[in-house]
């Protein structure tokens, strides 16, 4: 059985699961042609109360892991996020909040922290918990500098993410 609300889940306590899949894509706007950077090596894990309040998770991605479908714009995006430097992308989530379907945590991004709030969607079936989310980040808040190239081709600030992540309950690692 599939319950689609993240109250209804939470209301139930959360089970300790390991994340098993993942997609995360972001997708970009640019002067000369819109493009998505995308992962599937996440890594990450959730961990479970009897209480909502309880429960907790972080997912990481290496910006090596993430792949534009272009070479040379590959290296351009790990050069933009100084990846040698910074090369992990990390959510850590701090709080779940019930009765607005959402999480709070703490993005860490280029060596810079912040607190966001981002709107979840779960899904729990017999073995395993989905979680969906898409939101906005703006890369100047996490001090990137959007590329330029030639002048002419500006990419946006602001990338459009999408996670989509599923976890696998009471799973140990080996």
């Amino acid at each position: 059985m599939i319950l689609p609300s993240l109250l209804v889940i939470l209301a139930q306590g959360i089970p300790s699961s390991h994340l098993v899949s993942a997609e995360i894509w972001f997708d970009a706007r640019a002067t000369v042609a819109d493009f998505q950077g995308r992962a599937t090596t996440v890594t990450g894990d959730l961990v479970g109360g009897a209480n909502p309040a309880d429960a907790r998770g972080w997912i990481e991605v290496r910006w090596a892991d993430i792949d534009t479908k272009n070479g040379t714009r590959n290296r351009h995006m790990l050069k933009t996020v100084d990846a040698e430097r910074f090369p992990v992308i990390r959510f850590d989530v701090t709080a779940v909040r019930l009765a607005l379907d959402s999480v709070a945590g703490t993005l860490a991004l280029h060596g810079v922290s912040k607190e966001v709030v981002w709107p979840v969607s779960v899904q729990v079936g017999g073995d395993t918990v989905s979680v969906a989310a898409d939101f906005p980040v703006d890369m100047r808040d996490y001090g990137i500098k959007p590329p330029v190239r030639f002048v002419i081709a500006r990419m946006g600030a602001v990338v459009t993410v999408h996670v989509r992540l599923v976890f696998r309950k009471n799973q140990t690692r080996g």
